[in-house]
């Protein structure tokens, strides 16, 4: 500890810090599915459960696929973009080739 720290208690401060207000809950973003037979991998009606890639929470098959619905809903509700502001290819690709016409040889 040095003479700064214990002069303005640095470190005692951060000691107090409540451990719990930091920790976040798992959105579960990154569910993997999982099935009890190899012969059944890739069957989307066979799935036994999901493991989330992330915390490593185990979901029965009903509750995974709830969860994903939720995580896809709220991923759209985050992702919108006013279409007014979008450009189509055509669009870029002709003011590329106008700026490339301003351009002196």
């Amino acid at each position: 500890m040095g003479i700064l720290d214990r002069l303005f208690g640095r470190k005692e401060a951060s000691a107090k810090v409540d451990e719990t207000l930091i920790e976040e809950k798992c959105p579960h973003a990154a569910l993997r599915p999982h099935w009890e037979r190899p012969e059944d991998f890739g069957k989307k009606e066979l799935i036994s459960s999901y493991v989330c890639e992330t915390c490593r929470e185990t979901f029965s098959r009903e509750e995974g696929e709830r969860v994903t619905a939720a995580v896809g809903e709220s991923v759209r509700e985050r992702v919108e973009i006013d279409d007014s502001v979008r450009k189509t290819v055509e669009e870029e690709s002709a003011d590329v080739a106008e700026q490339e016409k301003n351009i002196p040889l």
